[in-house]
C-alpha cells in the first residue's frame, strides 16, 4: 500500500500547527478539503489519527508513528536535495525546542544564535513550557527535542546529552529586612502550588522544617519581579540574574545544582539541523550557565 502524499502533508501540517485553520492556510486549501484529506488517510491506513478536545488537538499513538515517519521523510528529503544542488553543509528546514523557562531565554536562545542568524533558510520554533509538560510534547513529536533536568522520563529509547549545570540561590531584596519574630513563616514566590523548586532546595540544605508561606507568580521571570518589587524571596537559577539587580544572594552550607539536559528520540533519523543544534548547545551553553552576575 503507497500512502498518497497530498493526505499525508495535510496530516503532517495539521500535527505541526495543531490547529486545523493554520494548516489549511499553510496548504492553501479550504479545512473542509484539510479534514477530507486526514478522513481518507484514516480510512486507508484503518487508524484514528488526531483527536479533538477541548484543549485542542492530540495525537494518538498512530498519529505520533506516522508523524515520527513523515517528520524522517522530510529530513532524509532535505539531506539528499542538499547534497544534490552540491550544498552538503547547508543546514536549514523547521526545528522544534521544548524547555523549561530559566534556560529557554538565557541559555537556549543565545547559543543557537550563530544558526538561526546565519542561515535564512532555517526556522526554529522554541517552547517555554513547565519541566512536567515537556516530556509528553517530545513524545508526542511536537518538538523535535527537549531541554529539562534530571526528572526521572519513563520515555524509552531516548538520547540524553548533558549540556552543564543551574546552580540555583536564595535571593532576597537587597532592602528587605527579615523577620525578628522566631518560627514566622517566611514568602517564598513560586510557579505554581506544583512546583517543588523551594521545598527541595532547603531540604538539601539540611532544613526540610522551614516555615514557607509561598506565592506563586508563574514563570521565572515573574519571580524576579516579584522579588524585586519586595513581595517575598524566592530560590531562582544564579544565571538569570541581571546585573545590578537590586537582591542579595543569601549563602548557604551547600551549592545546589540542577542538571540540564538536551532529550530526543534515539530511532529517529537526526537531520543536519537537529545535529548542528545540539553540537551550538553543548558547546555554547555552559558559557551562558556559568554566567554570575
Amino acid at each position: 500500500m503507497k500512502l498518497n502524499t497530498d493526505r499525508l502533508n495535510a496530516f503532517y501540517q495539521t500535527a505541526c500547527h495543531k490547529n486545523f485553520s493554520l494548516a489549511a492556510a499553510n496548504l492553501c486549501i479550504t479545512q473542509s478539503a484539510l479534514s477530507q484529506r486526514i478522513l481518507k488517510l484514516e480510512q486507508e491506513i484503518k487508524a484514528t489519527l488526531l483527536i479533538r478536545g477541548i484543549n485542542g488537538i492530540k495525537l494518538t499513538e498512530a498519529g505520533s508513528l506516522l508523524f515520527e515517519y513523515v517528520q524522517e521523510l522530510k529530513s532524509r528529503e532535505r539531506k539528499l536535495l542538499d547534497s544534490i544542488t552540491e550544498r552538503p553543509d547547508l543546514t536549514s528546514g523547521i526545528l522544534r525546542i521544548g524547555s523549561f523557562s530559566s534556560v529557554l531565554r538565557s541559555v537556549v536562545m543565545p547559543s543557537l544564535t550563530p544558526l538561526i542568524q546565519n542561515t535564512s533558510e532555517v526556522h526554529v520554533e522554541f517552547f517555554s513550557r513547565e519541566l512536567r509538560e515537556l516530556p509528553a510534547m517530545l513524545e508526542s513529536g511536537e518538538v523535535d527535542l527537549i531541554l529539562i533536568d534530571d526528572t526521572p522520563l519513563t520515555l524509552k529509547n531516548l538520547e540524553a546529552i548533558h549540556i552543564g549545570n543551574e546552580e540555583l540561590v536564595h535571593i532576597r531584596h537587597t532592602d528587605q529586612i527579615p523577620s525578628d519574630q522566631p518560627g514566622s513563616p517566611t514568602t517564598f514566590l513560586d510557579h505554581d502550588a506544583e512546583d517543588m523548586t523551594t521545598f527541595n532546595f532547603f531540604r538539601q540544605q539540611g532544613m526540610p522544617d522551614k516555615n514557607i508561606q509561598r506565592r506563586f507568580y508563574d514563570d521565572v521571570y515573574g519571580l524576579l519581579d516579584g522579588v524585586k518589587f519586595g513581595f517575598g524571596e524566592a530560590i531562582i537559577s544564579r544565571h538569570i540574574i541581571p546585573k545590578d539587580f537590586p537582591v542579595t544572594i543569601i549563602e548557604h552550607a551547600k551549592k545546589i545544582e540542577s542538571p540540564v539536559i538536551i532529550y530526543f528520540k534515539e530511532n529517529r533519523y537526526i537531520s543536519k539541523l537537529q545535529e548542528t543544534a545540539v553540537q551550538l548547545l553543548q558547546a555554547n551553553a555552559p558559557h551562558y550557565l556559568n554566567h554570575k552576575a
